[in-house]
């Protein structure tokens, strides 16, 4: 996944309304004063998806075979707005950029993300998620990254997370561990302070049984594009402005209409940020 930008941001993101500081906060990835024109579909015509079927949260199949999650939903809402028809075929993550190319399908929704400095890049939409990095920590424990501590945070050894973490807390004890499993592992044992990884991961587990109910997460969110990658965009084959430009319109109007929270809700149970 490439690193365009070097910048480290902590996104400030607001909840639709006014929300509360226990609510829920709904990343936004749309300036609101930029405008984006409502596409003419005619000359876009129907879209069909390309995704894979082991992705969960965001496309996987349910015990019934179904492809269901985050993107398909997203998908579904996409072409509303839009008012388009759409069609959505799961192939094997290694196989998209082939079959887009050979127009087997009109655009990628996988977590791919194109190589701008590659031979004929892809073209991608503004990213609809990105994947933050935050610390958890356990529930009585007082934790401020910044601060000089006793203790140590773990990290999966040679990790984007580990680099970052070197680079922007250099006042941090680093505990290496061959993966966040045992990591965390070592968090319920009181044998670290905190844990540092991917919200994504992290979330899934503090709402899950394995943790017991041991811990929340503690400052941040941290996006870093350099370290972290760029997000979830839609890609599109290289000349394809005109549906590039329909699904960043078709994006924002998710966002505006209620749809993307409501979606961010059901499957990140723990928000990310």
């Amino acid at each position: 996944m490439p690193r365009l930008f070097l910048f480290l941001a902590i996104l400030f993101v607001a909840a639709a309304g006014a929300a509360k500081a226990e609510d829920p906060v709904i990343p936004n990835f749309w300036d609101p004063r930029s405008r984006i024109e409502r596409p003419n579909m005619d000359a876009v015509g129907a879209i069909r998806f390309l995704v894979t079927d082991d992705f969960a949260p965001f496309s996987f199949r349910d015990r019934h075979g179904d492809l269901v999650g985050f993107d398909i939903d997203l998908i579904r809402a996409m072409c509303e707005a839009l008012e388009v028809q759409c069609a959505v075929q799961s192939r094997p993550y290694e196989t998209l950029e082939t079959a887009l190319r050979d127009k087997e399908g009109d655009a990628i929704m996988a977590g791919l993300s194109p190589d701008p400095e590659g031979e004929d890049p892809l073209l991608a939409t503004r990213p609809y998620l990105k994947i933050p990095a935050r610390f958890v920590t356990l529930k009585e424990t007082e934790f401020e990254p910044d601060s000089d501590s006793d203790g140590f945070v773990g990290v999966v050894c040679h990790s984007a997370h580990q680099a970052f973490l070197e680079d922007y807390f250099p006042k941090a004890r680093v505990a290496c561990y061959q993966n966040p499993a045992a990591a965390l592992q070592s968090l319920q044992e009181k044998r670290l302070t905190a844990v540092f990884g991917d919200a994504l991961s992290l979330a899934f587990w503090l709402h899950g049984a394995g943790s017991k109910d041991c811990c929340r997460f503690a400052g941040g969110p941290y996006l870093n594009d350099a370290y972290f990658g760029d997000g979830l965009q839609i890609a599109v084959r290289p000349q394809e402005h005109e549906l590039k430009s329909a699904l960043d319109y078709a994006l924002r109007e998710t966002y505006r209409n209620g749809t993307y929270a409501e979606l961010y809700l059901r499957y990140f149970p723990v928000g990310l940020f």
